[in-house]
């Protein structure tokens, strides 16, 4: 009867230990709307969850997936309610609550003009006195556009903000290349045939998925993540998700 209890024991402590591992390996992922990089009509819910996705699958992680407004999204992380955040750009401060990884992506901010307009955008000195739009609150373009001689008007979307351009309204407008595109092909049409960007960035950030510090494991599935992002990278796969978004690394 000793013999059948301790049986009995091991296999529920086993049972649980079991248990635990596997939901230690389910995270729950989360980000804000930002296309295409997070977007709830995009498939995969965008390019960065789509790699976010992957990259955790490889390395033997289940997750699931919850759309949330910024910054919702970080606060819902650093506090543990979350997991994992799946785009965000390091700082600093939010170190101190989360596990960053290695890159996933370069965001580019970009100068744009009319595609007839003969502001050489190429060259930061030839800027000054023109009208350069810029959207309000958004942390990639702070920054970016402070040390250049220019009149500032701020919008509230990268929407808003190329309409104002192709209405010419303003001279230049900045954002992220890839949401510049992504706004001028789905939500301006003809807008793309109208616009013309620079050929360097005017500034660059890294793009990466970070783990709530609250998870006691938080460091290792960092490790796993960028272990097997580097998997992806080394075997196409990773190249293969962005042409899926028509994007270029």
């Amino acid at each position: 009867m000793r013999l059948v209890k301790i049986v009995v024991f091991l296999a529920l402590i086993t049972s649980q230990v079991l248990a635990y591992a596997e939901q230690a390996k389910e995270l729950r992922v989360t980000a804000s709307p930002w296309s295409p990089y997070v977007s709830r009509i995009l498939p995969g819910n965008g390019v960065a969850v789509s790699i976010a996705t992957a990259v955790l699958q490889r390395a033997g992680y289940t997750s699931s997936f919850a759309l949330l407004q910024w910054p919702k999204d970080l606060e819902g992380t650093r506090l543990g309610e979350y997991d994992m955040i799946a785009s965000i750009w390091f700082t600093e401060d939010r170190a101190r609550d989360l596990v960053f990884s290695e890159p996933i992506f370069e965001n580019r901010v970009k100068l744009m003009v009319l595609i007839d307009s003969d502001i050489k955008i190429s060259n930061p000195e030839a800027l000054k006195g023109y009208r350069v739009g810029v959207v309000e609150d958004y942390a990639y373009t702070q920054g970016a556009y402070s040390k250049l001689p220019v009149e500032i008007i701020k919008a509230g979307t990268v929407e808003e903000n190329l309409q104002r351009l192709l209405a010419g309204d303003i001279d230049i407008a900045v954002a992220d290349e890839q949401v510049a595109l992504y706004t001028l092909n789905n939500k301006i049409p003809g807008g793309i045939r109208q616009i013309r960007f620079a050929r360097d960035s005017l500034s660059t950030r890294k793009l990466r998925v970070a783990v709530s510090r609250t998870r006691s494991d938080a460091e290792k599935i960092i490790s796993d993540f960028n272990n097997a992002l580097q998997g992806m990278k080394d075997d196409g796969a990773y190249l293969d998700i962005l042409h899926q978004f028509r994007i270029s690394p």
